[in-house]
Order: C-alpha cells, then sequence, then structure tokens
C-alpha cells in the first residue's frame, strides 16, 4: 500500500503543478451541466493522473471524472477528481 500512496502523491504533485502554472491562465471553460465545469486544466491534470498511475500499474482500473471508468479484470481501482473546485479555480 506504501508504493500506492508514493504514486498518488507523486500524480497529485504533478498535477497541482500544472495548477499553479495555468492559475489565472485559463483558455477555454466549458458546461458539463448549468453551473458544472471544466477547463483544459481539469483535463490536463487528469491526463497527467492517468499517465502517472498507468505508467506503474497499466492494469489498474481508474474511473476518472472527465473521461470515464477504463474498466480492467484488476481488483484495484483509482478514483480521480483532478481538480476539486474547479468553478472558484475558474474563477480566480
Amino acid at each position: 500500500m506504501q508504493n500506492f500512496l508514493e504514486l498518488a502523491q507523486q500524480a497529485a504533485r504533478a498535477a497541482g503543478k500544472i495548477q499553479q502554472e495555468k492559475r489565472g491562465k485559463i483558455e477555454s471553460i466549458e458546461f458539463k451541466g448549468t453551473i458544472n465545469l471544466v477547463t483544459e486544466v481539469d483535463k490536463a491534470c487528469e491526463a497527467t493522473i492517468i499517465e502517472t498511475i498507468s505508467s506503474q500499474y497499466p492494469d489498474h482500473q481508474i474511473l476518472a471524472e472527465e473521461s470515464g471508468l477504463a474498466e480492467t479484470t484488476s481488483p484495484y481501482k483509482w478514483i480521480i477528481d483532478p481538480l476539486d473546485g474547479t468553478t472558484n479555480y475558474a474563477h480566480g
């Protein structure tokens, strides 16, 4: 389990770096619902997190907010919300 925690921390730091670099520089905002936003930052962070996990555990399942479920036969499933608080983030 320690390896999982370390990998999760690595993925979170990589996504956090993207969020810091893009803060105040959002180029696109889409609406998934009336007040439910998604930005290119959400998508970039999610992709980075998925790549980080998949590089070590390519057989693990991943359920991600923007891309959905990548189902496998593995008993392990990672659940990803790449940017909790997108609305606040998008507004600076």
